[in-house]
């Protein structure tokens, strides 16, 4: 009624533009075939087309783009789908038809796990149908020929849409359906392309070239805004990219609040090319190196050579500056074929992270010498690398990987001492910080899990998604009792999660005592303004009213009037 729509946050931004509504066309495809022998073999054919076209596309491009593209070649490479296919065109199908069925009798099973993750890959399936479908009839991919400023309106995009686009005209995009943790979702957050799911079916009915100013940050499509919004929409979008600018032009700077405190800005890294982006950002060092992309999408486990290479290439790429190295953390969402573990009703509370590495220590004590093998430059004083330890919830949890740590220092003959801190991603990691700070050297908060676990929310479930919000009162204190328990023994705490990247939160963090924030790369420039632009004491009494806010919502007002952002 308002000419608002309300969505949920897939990627972040602001945009201005015009709609294009995207609707893919249906492809037919006969039923009966012409020999099982002619199927199967046009069937293969097109497979391997379309496999090609894949794997050219992942030799290059971004780490999202290739990630997206690996988890389309293990579809394509399924055998089940494929001998589900092959079925079906024995029974004297066509091999469009055998083809398309197999992979909806897929779609139709992962959407009855009522697993949201799961169910986010249906997009997946559905877009290598179109094109498998599209490779059998001899049909080039779809041209997605756009003018500039358009802000695409689909059902469901699908990754090889979004992917064919060109991102210079592409100002934003807003689906009917859909999930934050889609692949189409985090290709748009890898592009920088503002983006919004769920906002329902009122969506299509928004006619072509209306305009549209698209919040993602605050969840909010307005169709066909008025010269006042329209005006204000403007005036905020060019502040955005002038501060951005200017925070870029200073990205080098320290970090250093009005009154004095330095504050460290570090970046999350999962590879060379994150880390080389990092120092090309400002970024200190790597609060958080994600050490999962040399373990997942593969049979066997690294080996310590090869895990030794790939940590000292990123602590070169780094230039000396501090690499803190997490342990690994898979499980729940993230599953290795080589661990297999057992099936859990609950995955992300069952195991996941240090629980995995303590199941399977033989894991741990590899990851942790290959760690302490990275040598730092000639020159500098200690070593370059900490370690990290994900879902910690007791102290013994971190005596027993302390224990294997000593272990490997011994059999290497490493002697210096190397730091060994924990993430604080559950409730009884923060509620105990004060316990866990006696032994551990540093505490850095995870807030995407925390946040989950402290609202019992599934950050995976599109239907929440609106809701979880980092800045809620509740999770604020939990950062709070975390940074006073630190406090009793000297620790430093850091946020290495989602809330370090958000600008608005950063005062709060500050004023509750954390001095080191690890962000994304792209952001570390503009969160190193902000510090910049604060007072210490002013951010702690911030602080105390946040705590007592009763709504994430109200956080935000209250930095908002506070602050003026």
């Amino acid at each position: 009624a308002d000419g608002v729509l309300k969505g949920v946050l897939a990627a972040p931004g602001l945009a201005i533009g015009k709609a294009v509504r995207l609707a893919s066309s249906d492809i037919a495809v006969r039923e009966q075939g012409e020999g099982a022998a002619h199927e199967e073999t046009a069937l293969l054919a097109a497979l391997d087309k379309v496999r090609a076209k894949i794997e050219a596309s992942a030799s290059k491009g971004d780490k999202a783009r290739k990630a997206i593209r690996a988890a389309h070649l293990a579809f394509l490479d399924d055998p089940e789908l494929l001998a589900q296919a092959k079925s079906l065109i024995a029974a004297g199908k066509s091999a469009g038809f055998g083809w398309r069925s197999a992979v909806r009798g897929y779609v139709e099973a992962l959407r009855a796990l009522g697993d949201r993750r799961m169910a986010e890959r249906v997009d997946d399936l559905i877009d290598l149908e179109r094109q498998v479908l599209r490779a059998l009839a001899g049909e080039d991919d779809e041209a997605t020929i756009l003018p500039p400023g358009s802000i695409l309106l689909a059902d469901e995009l699908l990754p090889s849409q979004l992917m064919g686009a060109d991102p210079g005209v592409v100002a934003g995009f807003a689906t009917a359906r859909g999930g934050p943790t889609s692949h189409v979702a985090i290709l748009a957050a890898a592009m920088g392309i503002p983006a919004l799911v769920a906002l329902g079916g009122a969506a299509l009915s928004i006619a072509d070239g209306t305009a549209l100013i698209l919040d993602a940050d605050g969840g909010s499509l307005r169709v066909a805004p008025d010269a006042p919004a329209l005006e204000a929409a403007q005036t905020a979008l060019a502040g955005r990219q002038a501060r951005k600018a200017a925070a870029k032009a200073a990205a080098h700077d320290p970090a250093i609040t009005r009154d004095g405190t330095r504050i460290e800005v570090f970046a999350n890294t999962g590879s060379v090319k994150d880390a080389l982006a990092a120092i090309e950002n400002g970024a200190e060092g790597s609060g958080l190196l994600r050490t999962e992309f040399l373990f997942l999408d593969r049979q066997t486990p690294p080996d310590e050579d090869e895990q030794a290479s790939q940590y000292q290439a990123i602590a070169d790429a780094l230039q000396g500056k501090p690499l803190i190295v997490r342990t690994l953390d898979v499980g729940g969402d993230k599953a290795a074929p080589y661990l297999p573990i057992p099936a859990e009703e609950n995955p992300a509370l069952g195991l996941r992270g240090v629980r995995v590495s303590l199941w399977r220590p033989h894991l741990l004590k590899t990851q942790l010498r290959a760690i302490l093998r990275v040598v730092p430059p000639q020159g500098s004083k200690g070593g370059q690398c900490k370690i990290m330890v994900p879902m910690i919830a007791s102290l013994d949890e971190l005596r027993a990987v302390r224990a294997v740590l000593e272990e490997a220092k011994r059999e290497l003959g490493v002697t210096d001492p190397v730091e060994l801190g924990v993430m604080i991603e559950t409730p009884a990691a923060a509620v105990t910080a004060d316990l866990i700070a006696a032994e551990a050297d540093f505490l850095s908060v995870g807030t995407n899990d925390l946040t989950q676990y402290v609202l019992a929310m599934d950050r995976g479930n599109p239907e929440l998604a609106a809701r979880i919000d980092a800045l809620h009162p509740a999770v604020l204190r939990m950062i709070a009792q975390t940074c006073q328990g630190a406090a009793k023994h000297g620790r430093w705490v850091g946020v290495c999660g989602g809330l370090a990247s958000d600008v608005a939160a950063t005062p709060i963090l500050l004023g509750l005592g954390v001095t080191e924030l690890s962000t994304t790369a792209a952001i570390a420039p503009e969160v190193k303004a902000r510090v910049r632009a604060l007072d210490l004491l002013a951010c702690q009494e911030l602080a105390v009213k946040a705590l007592a806010q009763t709504s994430p919502e109200a956080v935000r007002a209250l930095v908002q009037s506070t602050l003026g952002a």
